[in-house]
Parts: C-alpha cells; structure tokens; sequence
C-alpha cells in the first residue's frame, strides 16, 4: 500500500472519529433533560419548646425556725401522718444526722459480711465472679451517667469484696472498725441533741419540697385558658414570692404542660404524642388536650398537653426545657412536581440511558415540597440513584396529573 493510499485512509477515518463524537455531543446538549437524583434522606422533625408544669397543688407551710432536712425525695407519695421533714437547730446538725446514716449503713454492711451465716456457705470463685460483673455494671452505669444504679451498685460491691476478704482470711474480722465507727456514731449524736421536731403531713398525696407561687394562680381547670402571654410570663418569673412554704402536695400524679410552639399539623386535639425534658433520658407519653392560635402570632399556638406518669424530673421546676419527639423516617427524597400516575398508581418518570421509564413510589412521609419514597431493591419502584425526571412527559401526564393532584396530598 502506498503512501497516499494511507493518508487517504486516515483522512477518512479522522473523519469518521470527529463525526461521532460530534454526533454524541450535539445529541447530549439537544437532548438534556431537567432531573434530580433520587438520594437517601433521614427526616426527623421534633418540636422543642418551654413548657409550664400544671397540676391542682396545695402549699405546706411551716413558720417555726431552724433548719429543715426532707425525709422523701421529690414526687414521692406519702400518707397522712407521715413525717415530710424534720427540723434541726442548724445546718451543722443536719450533716452530722445525715453523716450518721451513713456510718449505721456501714456498720450494717460489715456485720453482715462477718456473719457466718453469710461466709459459711459461698465460695471464693462465685465471690469473685459477682466482684467482677458488678465492677463491668460500675463502668456502664458511670459511661451512661446513671448515678442512682452506679450508688447502688457500688455498695452492693463493697459488700461482696467485704465477705470475700473474709471467706479468703484477707480480714480476720472487722470488730475494730466497727468498733471505731460506732465512737463515731455517738460523737455526731452529741451535734444534734436538742434538734428533731417534725413536720407530717395532713393528708395522704405526693410531696415536693418547694413552692414557687403559682399553685393557686395555675390549675388543672384553668389550663386549657391560658395564653401565650400568661405561658410567657410564668416562663421569664418562673417563682414568686410563697411566705412560709416548704413545699407542696397533690393529689394525683397526673399533670399538664402548656407551651407554645410552631403550628404544626402532626399537633391536633387527642392526638398522642411523645415528648422528652431536656434533664432526663425518660420519654412521657402525652396527649394533646388544646390549640389554639396565639393572640399576636399567627404562626404559633398554645398547646396543652396531658400527661399521667409522675417521676423526679417532671417535680423538679415549674418551668422545663421539652421536647416533641416524633417518628424518624428514611426514604429516597422526591419533589412533588415530578409525581405522575398511571391510572391510580402514584410514580415518577426516570431516565435509564435514553429511555424514560415509569417507576412505583411507596410514600412514607410527605414534606411541603417533596415527598419521602421508600427505599427498596424492587426494580419496580424508584430505586436510590436513579435519575427523575422532573420534565412533563405528555399531554395526557399532564391532564391526569392535574386530575390526580389531590391524591398527592392524601398519600
């Protein structure tokens, strides 16, 4: 083959070469279709706010002097008779009392750790085995900020590694400390002589050890009453002045929270709801008892809430920081413009290569603007990734998703 032979082939298939790219190219631009890619979304929409603790409250007052120390915690029910708090001479006497029941915990402890009836049946292994998944219980409990479980926990240890150190002679016995513990005993005894005059209820309910002022002002009656300006001003004075009170009680363990938040349609009238305080890991379940638009912000409601569980955390302030928790969902992200149907089914156009195929949504959740598909491997359905066409297919797309529009919203 000669020279010019040659140079007229690779003429011809340069030729050839450019004319296809440019066909590809001039193809692509001609062709170009508005899309979005169908991408992998997490939603979670909760709803945080102030809200009012509510309850039917009547304040316990006392106007004698000295130093009050609470016999129950906050929220625990008592009955009538009972002592609600003891009153000392001052705050020393208090630590000294207090600092006792701690020693008598511990005298307890050792003489059950020395008693034979205890070391005379267990092991040194099965000792051991229990030191060690309390010690593993220690480290979870304090990596999860349990400190009532973590307490408890570490005493219980303290008296299993006591027994072992008997049962293994470690310890002889622990007579001497006791003894010593005992001595110090009487010595605090002495710091609070004089002191000890109580305080009992007069009727039987549950007991908070403060007053804030507002327990006649707000009630389970006047809840579903209140405004946003009234939920305001409880919130920036969240107590006032209560003369002699040192505490409180109910009746019923079950209360309201009034709030105000963003109008929200998952928040109707006798819906249930979930809801989290900012000083606790507990979740309450509550039922929506009112909405009602607020008087100067279209945009909010007052919503009151009900709620019947009672812990330490729902006494702890009139005021807390909560929060509505709702359901978190996961989906392929879908604008509402690219729906269309085929007959009753709701869908979208994709793009596969060059041809536009009709592929099944399954919504599970529905945003202002888009939807949330499922995310599934049925090559049937809107898969991740996939290209969706945002582009009107047809004249008659266009009349039956006009006619099917309302179905959009309905899911």
């Amino acid at each position: 083959m000669n020279s010019l032979t040659v140079k007229i082939l690779t003429g011809l298939l340069s030729v050839l070469i450019i004319t296809t790219i440019g066909s590809q190219i001039y193809s692509a631009l001609t062709e170009r279709h508005d899309t979005e890619e169908a991408v992998l979304v997490t939603i979670n929409e909760d709803i945080a706010f102030k809200g009012v603790i509510i309850r039917d409250e009547k304040v316990v007052t006392y106007d004698g002097g000295g130093v009050l120390d609470y016999t129950y915690s906050d929220g625990s029910k008592i009955s009538v008779g009972n002592t609600i708090a003891s009153v000392y001479s001052s705050e020393d006497a208090v630590t000294a009392k207090n600092k006792i029941k701690i020693l008598e915990s511990e005298i307890a402890a050792l003489e059950r750790a020395q008693n034979p009836g205890t070391t005379n049946y267990v092991q040194p292994e099965t000792l051991k085995s229990k030191i060690d998944k309390e010690y593993k219980e220690l480290l979870s409990y304090s990596s999860q900020d349990n400190f009532s479980e973590f307490a408890k926990t570490r005493e219980d240890m303290s008296l299993v590694m006591n027994i072992y150190n008997i049962v293994t002679k470690t310890e002889q016995s622990y007579d001497e400390r006791i003894s010593q513990l005992q001595a110090k005993v009487k010595e605090l005894e002495e710091q609070t002589s004089g002191s000890g005059k109580t305080i009992t209820a007069d009727e039987t309910g549950y007991f908070v050890s403060y007053a804030d002022g507002y327990e006649s002002e707000l009630t389970m009656e006047n809840a579903s009453r209140l405004t946003d300006k009234d939920i305001q001003k409880v919130i920036d004075q969240p107590s006032k002045d209560a003369p002699n009170a040192i505490g409180k009680m109910f009746s019923d363990y079950s209360c309201r929270i009034a709030g105000v938040m963003e109008n929200d349609k998952r928040i109707t009238e006798g819906a249930w709801l979930r809801m989290t305080l900012s000083t606790t890991k507990n979740i309450y379940d509550v039922q929506v008892e009112s909405v009602k638009p607020c008087e100067d912000d279209e945009n909010k409601v007052v919503v009151v809430l009900s709620c019947d569980r009672l812990d330490e955390a729902l006494v702890e302030s009139r005021v807390q920081s909560a929060e509505l928790i709702f359901d978190e969902y996961q989906g392929l992200k879908v604008p509402r413009s690219a729906i269309r149907f085929q007959g009753d089914q709701k869908g979208v156009y994709v793009i596969l290569g060059k041809d536009v195929t009709f592929k099944k949504i399954n919504v599970i959740y529905e945003g202002d603007d888009y939807v949330l598909s499922e995310n599934t491997s049925d090559e049937d359905y809107l898969l991740l990734y996939d290209q969706i066409l945002l582009e009107v297919v047809s004249d008659e797309d266009v009349q039956q998703s006009r006619s099917d529009s309302n179905a959009v919203t309905s899911g």
